[in-house]
C-alpha cells in the first residue's frame, strides 16, 4: 500500500494510457482485444477500490452527482431501445459492447477524480504514451504505411479497432493537454516532441473532424496566453498565416493534397452541386442528410428505434464496386446529432445532449484559465466529431471526455 500511495501519479498514468490505448486502437470485437479490454479493465477497477480505501469520500462525490445521473439516464434509454427492439430498431445491441465501452472511461474518471490536482501534467503523459502506441499500432496494423515508404501516399491510421478517422480524433482528444503544456505553460522540452507527432499524426490520417478543430485548439491556447489586445491581434495574424501557409501547402503538395487536400476539395465541389455524388464521402453525406429531413418528421419524438436509418430502404447511399459494376449499399448517418435524432428522437438528443450543454455553460462562467482553456478545447473539438460520426454508442471517447470535463469543471469551481 506504501508503494502505492508513494506512486499514485505513476501508477495512474500508465492505467489510464493502458485502459484508453487498447480501448480505442484495439477495440472489442475480436476474440483477443476482449481480453486484454478485460484485463485493462480489471487492473482499473482494482486500481479504482485502492483509492476509495485510501480516501472514500472522494469516490463518494465522485458518484453521487449530476455526471453520473446524465450517463445512467441515458444508457438506460439505449438499453431499453436497444435490447427490446423498439419501434424499428436495429437489433444489433449488445450489453457485453454497452459495458466494454462504458467502463473504461469511467474507470478514468474515477483515477483522474482522486488525481483531480494533477490533472495537466497526468494527462499530457497519458497522451504522450498513447500517441506513441497508437503510432506502433497503426504502422503493425495499417498496410498502407508499406506503400507510404514506397512513395505512394494515401490516409494512414487504421488500427485494429477503428479507421484512420478514429485514429485522427484520438490524436487531437490526447493532444489537447499537451497543446496546453506546450503553448501556455511552456513546458516545450518534455512534451514538444509528441505535440509534433500527434499534429502530425492528425494531417496523416486525412480527418477534416479532427484536423479542423486542431487548428481551433492551437488558437484557443493561443489567444489564452494573450495579456493584452496587441497580443490578441498577434496571435490572429499568425493563426490566419498558418492556415494559409497550410491551405497552400495541401493544394499543391501532391502528398498532402493525396492524404487531406482532395478531401476539402471534394467537401466545397460537393456543397456547390445541385447533385449528390457518391463517388465521394461529402456526395454520400448530404445525400444521408437529403433522407433524414424527409423522413425523421414521421416519428419526431420517440425515433423510429436503435440505430434504425442503415435499416431503411432509403439508406442505400454508399456507393461500391464489385468487379466491374457499381452497386449500393445501406449506411448510416454516420453524424451523432441525426443518429441520436433518428433513433430515439427528440427524447433522445435530449437525453444526451442536455448535459453536453450544461458543460458548455458551466465552461463560460469559470474564472479559472486552465479549466476554460481546456474545457472550451474539447466542447469544440466535439462539436466537429459529433459532425462525422456516430459517437454514442461505438465509442468511449466521449464518455471519457464529458467526464473529463466535468472534473475540471468541478475543481474549478473549488478553486473559485
Amino acid at each position: 500500500m506504501d508503494f502505492i500511495r508513494k506512486n499514485k501519479k505513476l501508477i495512474s498514468i500508465i492505467l489510464l494510457a493502458l485502459i484508453i490505448y487498447v480501448r480505442c486502437d484495439h477495440g472489442v470485437v475480436f476474440t483477443y482485444a476482449k481480453v486484454i479490454n478485460l484485463a485493462a479493465d480489471f487492473l482499473g477497477f482494482a486500481y479504482c477500490l485502492i483509492l476509495t480505501k485510501e480516501d472514500f469520500q472522494k469516490t463518494k462525490e465522485s458518484i453521487f452527482n449530476v455526471a453520473i445521473l446524465w450517463l445512467i439516464i441515458f444508457q438506460a434509454l439505449v438499453f431499453v431501445y436497444g435490447h427490446f427492439n423498439l419501434f424499428d430498431g436495429n437489433n444489433i445491441y449488445s450489453m457485453q459492447y454497452t459495458i466494454l465501452t462504458i467502463l473504461p472511461a469511467v474507470l478514468c474518471y474515477e483515477i483522474l477524480w482522486h488525481n483531480r490536482d494533477e490533472l495537466i501534467e497526468i494527462l499530457s503523459s497519458v497522451g504522450a504514451i498513447v500517441i506513441v502506441a497508437t503510432y506502433i499500432t497503426t504502422i503493425k496494423y495499417d498496410y498502407l504505411w508499406g506503400l507510404a515508404l514506397q512513395g505512394q501516399f494515401y490516409r494512414l491510421g487504421k488500427v485494429p479497432g477503428g479507421t484512420d478517422i478514429d485514429t485522427g480524433n484520438l490524436y487531437l482528444l490526447m493532444l489537447i493537454p499537451i497543446m496546453y503544456s506546450v503553448i501556455v505553460l511552456k513546458k516545450l522540452k518534455p512534451y514538444l516532441f509528441f505535440a509534433i507527432l500527434g499534429a502530425v499524426g492528425i494531417v496523416l490520417t486525412g480527418s477534416k473532424s479532427s484536423a479542423l478543430p486542431f487548428i481551433f485548439v492551437v488558437g484557443i491556447m493561443l489567444l489564452g496566453t494573450a495579456k493584452n489586445s496587441k497580443d490578441v491581434k498577434k496571435y490572429i495574424g499568425i493563426m490566419v498565416g498558418f492556415v494559409a501557409i497550410m491551405a497552400i501547402a495541401i493544394l499543391t503538395v501532391p502528398m498532402l493534397y493525396r492524404i487531406i487536400g482532395y478531401r476539402i476539395v471534394e467537401m466545397f465541389t460537393a456543397f456547390g452541386s445541385t447533385e449528390f455524388d457518391l463517388h465521394t464521402s461529402t456526395g454520400q453525406r448530404l445525400a444521408v442528410m437529403d433522407a433524414f429531413k424527409k423522413h425523421f418528421w414521421e416519428t419526431p419524438l420517440f425515433g423510429h428505434g436503435f440505430y434504425s436509418f442503415v435499416t431503411m430502404p432509403y439508406s442505400k447511399l454508399e456507393e461500391y464496386r464489385e468487379g466491374t459494376e457499381y452497386f449500393y449499399r445501406n449506411i448510416q448517418t454516420h453524424m451523432n446529432y441525426m443518429e441520436l435524432l433518428f433513433s430515439f428522437g427528440f427524447l433522445g438528443f435530449v437525453a444526451y445532449y442536455w448535459f453536453p450543454v450544461k458543460l458548455v455553460i458551466d465552461t463560460i462562467k469559470t474564472h479559472s484559465k486552465e479549466v476554460k482553456l481546456i474545457c472550451l478545447s474539447l466542447l469544440v473539438s466535439f462539436f466537429f466529431i459529433d459532425l462525422g460520426l456516430d459517437m454514442y454508442y461505438k465509442y468511449m471517447t466521449p464518455y471519457y471526455t464529458y467526464l473529463l470535463i466535468y472534473i475540471f469543471l468541478r475543481r474549478g469551481s473549488k478553486e473559485n
